[in-house]
């Protein structure tokens, strides 16, 4: 588990950074724009890891599957929006807005697919990013 923390915070800072280059870069550039050479350098990228591990039967496994091709869009969109909002409200307040609501949708997700179930941690914690997420694009 340590090790898969770790990696969260990595994947986290990672997110901070990309979100406030893309917010900067969406002030100049339309954000589709700047997700699509995100996507063709995430690709190339990918192609250099696939040759080198020779994993291409892994890569077309997946690439058969009807989902890849939504998910795939729908994160090419993602990109975009997060740099369309974090041009508009900053990347902490965007990211803010964000991780409660990426919290509050996985949590409907896992309670729905029976992962677990609703304890009162859960909407308690819940209400505290949304506490944070006030505090942190309420301007003073």
């Amino acid at each position: 588990m340590g090790s898969a923390v770790g990696v969260a915070v990595i994947v986290g800072v990672g997110v901070a950074v990309q979100v406030a280059v893309v917010g900067r870069a969406s002030r100049l550039t339309h954000p589709l724009a700047i997700s699509l050479a995100l996507q063709i350098s995430g690709v190339s990228v990918g192609l250099v890891w696939a040759f080198a591990r020779r994993s291409w039967p892994e890569v077309w496994s997946v690439s058969v599957q009807w989902w890849w091709l939504p998910l795939g869009a729908l994160g090419w969109v993602i990109v975009a929006a997060l740099g369309f909002a974090a041009a508009r409200l900053g990347a902490s307040a965007t990211l803010a807005i964000v991780v409660a609501t990426q919290l509050s949708a996985a949590l409907a997700l896992d309670l729905a697919s029976g992962r677990m179930s609703l304890t009162p941690r859960h909407p308690m914690g819940v209400a505290l990013l949304v506490a944070g997420v006030i505090l942190v694009t309420t301007r003073s």
